[in-house]
C-alpha cells in the first residue's frame, strides 16, 4: 500500500489560500455536490458531530442553522476565522465550537458520534504515514459505535488530464472591488499519488490590463480505494460503505466520480 513519504504541508499554504476560498469553493462541482450530502449525515447523527478541515464553514454553518451543535477542527487560523464570521452572520455562532488542531491531535472534549473529513480534505496530509496517524486517532476520538465519514479524490486518466489543463476559475471583484480573474493548473504525479494546485489571480486595472498578479499553491494527494480500506480496517474500523457519489450510489468502475467512505468503530 505504500507511496513515497513526502514533506507534510505547510500551514501558511492554507492561510494564503483563505483569502480566494470563497470564490474556490463556489466555483466547483464536489463542493456544490457534497453540502447536502454530510449536513443530512450531520442531521442524522445520534451525539456530537466533529467536521475536520472545517475550513469558512460553509458545510458545518449549514448544519448548525438546522439545529444540529458542532465542533470545527482546522489548522488555519484564517480558515477558521472566515469561519467564526460566517457563524456570526447566521446567528449560530454559541452552537459552533472551533478548535484549531491538527487531524493527528486534536483533542475532544467527550466522544464524538460523528467524525466527518470532507471536501477531499484527507490529502491534505500528504504522506501515506500522516494519513494513517490522522485515521488512527479519529479512532480514538469516536465513541463505540461512531462513525468516521469522509470522501477522497478518485483519479482517473480523465480527471488527472481535466487538472493539468490551465483553466479559468471564476471572474468576480475582490473585496476592495478590483476586478479579477481566478486561474488554476495542477502538476498531477501519478507515482507519487501527489498534486500541486497552483492559482493565480489577476487583478486588472480599468483598461483591462494586468496591475497584479498573485499566485497561491497547495500541496495535496490521494489515495487508491484500495488503500484507503486497508487504513480503515487496519487500525480497526469496519466499513458500512463506498459510495461513488453524493447521490450515494454504491461505488463501482467506472461510473464512479468520488470515493466516500463510511465506517464505525466497533461498539
Amino acid at each position: 500500500m505504500g507511496y513515497p513519504v513526502l514533506v507534510t504541508v505547510s500551514r501558511s499554504e492554507y492561510d494564503a489560500f483563505s483569502e480566494i476560498y470563497g470564490v474556490w469553493t463556489d466555483t466547483a462541482p464536489a463542493a456544490r455536490a457534497n453540502l447536502s450530502f454530510y449536513v443530512d449525515a450531520y442531521l442524522r447523527a445520534d451525539g456530537p458531530v466533529v467536521e475536520l478541515g472545517v475550513g469558512d464553514g460553509r458545510i458545518a454553518v449549514e448544519a448548525v442553522t438546522r439545529g444540529r451543535e458542532v465542533v470545527g477542527v482546522d489548522l488555519s487560523r484564517p480558515m477558521l476565522e472566515l469561519c467564526r464570521q460566517r457563524a456570526v452572520r447566521a446567528g449560530v455562532s454559541a452552537s459552533l465550537k472551533l478548535l484549531e488542531a491538527d487531524f493527528r491531535t486534536f483533542t475532544l472534549d467527550r466522544p464524538a458520534a460523528l467524525i466527518a473529513l470532507p471536501y477531499h480534505s484527507l490529502g491534505h496530509l500528504i504522506s501515506l504515514d500522516d494519513k494513517l496517524a490522522a485515521v488512527a486517532h479519529v479512532f480514538s476520538e469516536l465513541r463505540p459505535g461512531g462513525v468516521f465519514l469522509f470522501d477522497d479524490f478518485l483519479m482517473t486518466p480523465a480527471l488527472a488530464a481535466d487538472m493539468r489543463r490551465v483553466q479559468l476559475r471564476a471572474e468576480y471583484h475582490t473585496p476592495a472591488g478590483a476586478d479579477a480573474l481566478l486561474w488554476v493548473t495542477s502538476l498531477v504525479d501519478e507515482a507519487s499519488q501527489s498534486i500541486r494546485v497552483v492559482t493565480w489571480e489577476d487583478q486588472l486595472d480599468a483598461d483591462g490590463l494586468l496591475a497584479r498578479r498573485q499566485y497561491r499553491r497547495l500541496s495535496l494527494s490521494w489515495l487508491e480505494p484500495a488503500q484507503a480500506q486497508e487504513l480503515l480496517t487496519g487500525v480497526g474500523f469496519v466499513v458500512d460503505a463506498c459510495y461513488g457519489s453524493f447521490e450515494g450510489e454504491p461505488f463501482a468502475l467506472p461510473t464512479a466520480r468520488e470515493q466516500i467512505w463510511r465506517a464505525h468503530r466497533p461498539a
